[in-house]
């Protein structure tokens, strides 16, 4: 079986300790592992396959979960509130914090592969929870039990434990393989449907950033989304059901007539989205959909993804050959864009490829021209 294959006889450029506790499913078995040095000393603990631990081990990446510097965040920017009808929340602390701020760098404390969620049942999956959260180093693990989401339970105990993952946990992806992982940090921050903040994980330096999409002022709380923000009222609160809360953020407390608009202004928005992806049709007056649709993600406060929009206005332009506009919008994708994801992503390569060589990039007049319609 896979648990008993030792890691120490391949070649690794990151060594993790076996915790004591492995499961079985259907084609792998579930394993705990803790890497002690990682985060200054933090610790990391992992519940996935020794297949997956060792992907992990020889990953020439890995060397830079350790070399990449952590960027300086001054330790006054933020502070933690109570918050009416939230519990606590991280707010602005003393002074503006303007848009497009780096506020909070977060390493990964606990992470949980997709599979053994999907594949254990909650006693074995609860049982490898405990085992990688007491495994922590001290105070991480303090931290770890210190979240929301197991009220209720005994402290400390299995239940807890995953109650915490339940309720705190981001999905992430390292290559091919996603996670449900919690942050001691940035899983303080709350939930807005107009976020003030965006965030996003870069697998490569195994940090989660956020950054500020608008400017927030002293006692302001910093929010994020939880969930697809593009979606009308109702749908958005039946999916923060998970979270056991009803949003009460500005976009979702208006007077009826204004919900209203602000449901219609998001169905359009979809809509208009879909017909832009649909690349095999005729359309010619795309870029004014896209345009529109720019509009339409910065009323309804979606700052925070608004390069989706800039991405699709420079594809547009250029897939009617109109260059200028096309590379106007490639660069607000990129300035966006960058600040919010990495450089990994597929988004990035294309509107940068775009910008350097309109006429050379797969859009080029694909609106127009019958034989590029893909």
């Amino acid at each position: 079986m896979e648990r008993f294959r030792s890691l120490a006889r391949y070649p690794v450029r990151v060594a993790w300790t076996n915790g004591s506790l492995c499961h079985p499913a259907s084609t792998s078995d579930y394993c705990v592992y803790m890497l002690p040095t990682f985060n200054h000393g933090k610790g990391i603990s992992l519940v996935t396959t020794p297949s997956v631990i060792y992907s992990l081990s020889i990953k020439p990446f890995a060397d830079r979960w350790f070399n990449s510097p952590d960027l300086a965040i001054p330790p006054d920017l933020l502070g933690v509130n109570p918050i009416k009808g939230k519990g606590l929340g991280v707010v602005a602390a003393n002074r503006t914090i303007r848009k497009n701020t780096r506020v909070m760098v977060d390493a990964p404390a606990l992470m949980i592969d997709h599979g053994a969620l999907a594949e254990l049942g909650p006693e074995r999956l609860s049982d490898l929870v405990h085992e990688s959260a007491r495994m922590l180093p001290y105070p991480a693990r303090e931290g770890f039990f210190g979240l929301s989401g197991a009220e209720g339970q005994l402290p400390k105990s299995k239940d807890s434990a995953l109650a915490i993952v339940r309720k705190n946990a981001f999905r992430t992806k390292i290559e091919d393989v996603e996670f449900h992982t919690v942050f001691l940090d940035v899983s303080r921050v709350n939930h807005a449907c107009n976020p003030n903040a965006a965030y996003h994980f870069d697998p490569l330096v195994m940090r989660k950033s956020l950054v500020t999409v608008r400017d927030i002022h002293p006692g302001e709380e910093l929010t994020i989304g939880y969930v697809d923000l593009t979606q009308t009222s109702k749908t958005r609160q039946s999916s923060l059901s998970h979270w056991n809360f009803t949003c009460s953020c500005h976009r979702c407390t208006q007077p009826s007539h204004l919900q209203q608009e602000s449901d219609a202004r998001t169905a359009q928005l979809i809509n208009i989205r879909n017909e832009l992806d649909e690349y095999r049709r005729r359309l010619p007056d795309g870029p004014a959909m896209a345009e529109l649709l720019i509009t339409l993600y910065e009323l309804e406060g979606l700052e925070a993804r608004v390069h989706e929009a800039y991405y699709r206005a420079a594809v547009e332009f250029n897939g009617v050959r109109d260059r200028w506009k096309a590379i106007k919008f490639g660069r607000l994708c990129l300035e966006r864009g960058l600040l919010l994801k990495d450089e990994t992503r597929s988004f990035v390569m294309q509107m940068r490829s775009l910008v350097e060589d309109p006429e050379g990039h797969w859009s080029w007049g694909f609106r127009l021209d019958r034989t590029k319609i893909m």
